[in-house]
């Protein structure tokens, strides 16, 4: 019932199906994004696609045209899709129209960077058959994908379109999407210019009689709020946007761009209103979906259960050669709450990071290693674990989506400050924030710096000199330059015959600690400026 009084405020009159010269109408969106589970975090007591469900038919209660939008990345990394390649996530994302048989005409997704995951070209075949099984449309405004010998696209369905119209209400709405080059598949031709598409393809679904263009983008905020800053009238009227994965506003120029937290933790609630003769006006809210605010869906939950139990035995049997109830299996224990939820883990220093980081350090300790650093990234629990929990085989998998094999580098002090610097570029929540071992600095939000860069010895602290040779572990997706670390890929590699992978040394280690279990803490490597607390970087 809250949510209708929602619209009581914000929505005086509910569009019909026809309207007068002088009236002023009205629709309804639900926004989401960066949905990696199925069944959500937290032990399943917040976030989860069933709740998404039981949130859009109690808007559909007020509006039975609600528009389900979806700004990319739910195909992959999860620990399922591993197994099932995004299939789970296809079969529940048919469910949100409450019906498993009938295609959904108001539910609309573009493509993240992570659905392209599978990036050979052979592997063109799977993502065509992710789209090929949805009851639902995708858009791939600005995707050009490559043709076979014989000249058809190698990624080509009925349900995947450029741009489209549809009615909600009395409303015409158009609309588009884009998605920045980031993971850039072998089977993809060309990524178009977010900015020409986006104008070529306002004025064309404006032309085409749209009251209102939405793009549906899959690009960092600075790239949507610069798009909307450039093209302004000859733009879209609305950005729902998905890439990072904590929730953020911003309006330019008057419009809005609209992004939720990952997982489901929210969704984006929307009416927006075209008065006659006047702007329209958006009225949004982030709705935070957890148990007792909204409550799961019993048949969409139902469906995630039997993919939960089916995964259970698959992956037990065929990935870890284990029994069936593998991953419920007891590594070890934490003495205290670790914290690797993701609007933490990618912006502070946690203590989960740190113990991540001090064995990827310790893992090279007798080859002289000084600094280890991971990017925040490849940690994708994205749940905290409490106090006194035992550490299981789920856990591990879940935190790590990715195989991590580390790797030892030399690197001159210029080089680590360089990385460090990159860091904390765009302070917003991205997976190439840094946990680290070994070493402190200073970080001032207000100004994207980092400096004050020390490091940690049995000594005492030491301040790092741009000369300095430094001996450095991390993974080898940052050492290849990945996630923007392009200083790394000219770095020395260290000999290391036996590099172990980090997940594995994470088990081991787990396996052998005390009885009552790790105890890491937030130390004072990361210096916020902004947020009180421990400081072990020298200042000036």
């Amino acid at each position: 019932m809250w949510l209708l009084g929602l619209f009581l405020l914000i929505a005086p009159l509910i569009s019909s199906c026809t309207h007068l010269p002088n009236e002023t109408r009205s629709f309804t969106l639900l926004a989401m994004n960066d949905i990696y589970r199925i069944d959500g975090v937290d032990d399943g007591t917040s976030g989860g696609l069933a709740r998404v469900r039981g949130l859009r038919a109690e808007l559909e209660k007020a509006d039975p045209n609600v528009l389900l939008l979806h700004a990319g990345d739910f195909l992959f990394p999860s620990l399922l899709s591993r197994q099932y390649h995004g299939q789970q996530m296809i079969d529940v994302l048919n469910l949100l129209d409450g019906n498993p048989d009938t295609y959904d005409h108001r539910l609309f997704v573009t493509f993240g960077n992570h659905e392209f995951e599978k990036s050979q070209v052979d592997d063109a075949t799977l993502v065509d058959a992710r789209i090929e099984e949805s009851q639902f449309a995708w858009l791939g405004s600005n995707i050009v994908f490559k043709k076979s010998e014989t000249g058809q696209p190698l990624v080509e369905s009925d349900n995947l379109t450029n741009h489209t119209m549809i009615y909600s209400g009395d409303v015409q709405i158009g609309l588009f999407s884009l998605t920045a080059d980031i993971k850039h598949p072998a089977y993809v031709a060309e990524f178009g210019k977010p900015e020409s598409v986006a104008r070529h393809l306002t004025r064309q679904l404006r032309d085409q009689g749209a009251d209102f263009v939405i793009a549906i983008t899959h690009q960092p905020m600075s790239q949507d709020s610069a798009l909307l800053d450039t093209l302004r009238a000859d733009g879209p009227d609305l950005i729902i946007g998905g890439h990072e994965h904590n929730r953020q506003s911003l309006q330019v120029n008057g419009r809005w761009v609209l992004k939720a937290d990952a997982d489901a933790r929210t969704a984006t609630v929307i009416r927006v209103t075209l008065p006659h003769g006047g702007p329209p006006t958006v009225y949004w809210k982030f709705q935070k979906l957890h148990s007792p605010t909204v409550e799961p869906d019993p048949l969409v939950q139902a469906r995630i259960d039997h993919w939960i139990r089916r995964h259970d035995e698959d992956y037990c049997q065929s990935v870890l050669k284990h029994p069936p109830g593998c991953l419920d299996k007891v590594l070890g224990k934490t003495q205290v709450r670790l914290t690797g939820e993701e609007l933490e883990i990618r912006r502070y220093e946690t203590n989960l990071g740190n113990w991540i980081a001090d064995q990827a350090l310790l893992a090279f300790a007798d080859q002289g290693a000084q600094v280890a650093f991971i990017n925040s990234g490849s940690l994708r629990l994205n749940q905290d674990i409490p106090a006194g929990t035992p550490i299981t085989r789920r856990h591990i998998e879940q935190l790590f989506a990715y195989p991590t094999p580390l790797k030892l580098l030399r690197m001159n002090g210029a080089t680590l400050q360089k990385a460090i610097s990159h860091a904390v570029e765009d302070w917003t929540g991205n997976g190439w924030w840094l946990q680290v071992s070994g070493l402190a600095f200073s970080h001032d939000p207000q100004t994207e710096s980092a400096d004050n860069f020390t490091l940690l010895t049995t000594e005492g602290p030491q301040s790092i000199h741009p000369d300095d040779q430094l001996v450095i572990v991390t993974n080898s997706f940052l050492a290849e330059g990945g996630d923007g670390y392009s200083m790394l890929s000219s770095t020395s590699v260290l000999n290391t015959a036996q590099a172990p992978d980090l997940k594995e040394f994470v088990i081991q280690r787990l396996k052998t600690t005390n009885i009552d279990g790790i105890l890491p803490k937030v130390e004072g490597r990361i210096c916020n400026s902004i947020r009180d607390g421990p400081c072990q970087a020298i200042m000036p």
